[in-house]
């Protein structure tokens, strides 16, 4: 009996552990570049690879992570556009990935068999602006960083999954707030 409640007080601390951490948005001064310098006449959003800190990322997982951000950014917007809500001409979106945590499948194997609970969650952090074209000026920017919680507990298990869904979360909230804002 004891040795089950202490099993189970050491899952739930780990578990509160595993969901309660969150993610720092980063400050890469993607953000403060001035938006003269920027924009361009081409109407897709711009997305760059801006991790700063040693990765494991390589060149064809960067390529399909801001693949990932660029899909995810033009069906926010396409769905905007439908609702007439926000004329796709009229600005151009820049966007930076500035964190990825990939997550190491065997181990979130290992500790969900011994604990129950996945303890490598992974996820990335993104800085974006939209700028209006005509006049150059910032419309909207949002820094935004999330760790991929214990409920996507499928993601945990694929080492790229917490990082695509964190992108298009962002993608879609940074959408949402362009339409209150525009």
């Amino acid at each position: 009996m004891i040795k089950t409640i202490k099993i189970s007080v050491l899952w739930l601390g780990l578990s509160m552990l595993a969901a309660c951490s969150v993610m720092p948005a980063t400050q890469s001064g993607f953000l403060s570049q001035s938006p003269q310098d920027v924009v361009s006449g081409d109407a897709l959003p711009k997305v760059v690879w801006r991790v700063n800190a040693g990765h494991d990322i390589s060149k064809q997982e960067q390529e399909e992570l801001k693949g990932v951000l660029t899909r995810e950014i033009n069906i926010a917007l396409n769905k905007a556009n439908y609702d007439n809500k926000i004329s796709s001409q009229s600005i151009q979106i820049r966007a930076a990935i500035t964190r990825i945590e990939a997550v190491s499948p065997a181990l979130n194997w290992l500790t969900t068999i011994l604990l129950f609970v996945p303890m490598d969650h992974g996820g990335a952090a993104v800085e974006l602006q939209a700028i209006d074209v005509r006049t150059e000026k910032v419309i909207s920017q949002l820094r935004f960083a999330r760790w991929t919680p214990i409920s996507e507990l499928r993601s945990h298990f694929t080492r790229l999954a917490p990082a695509n869904l964190a992108l298009t979360l962002a993608a879609h909230e940074f959408v949402e707030q362009l339409i209150e804002v525009h």
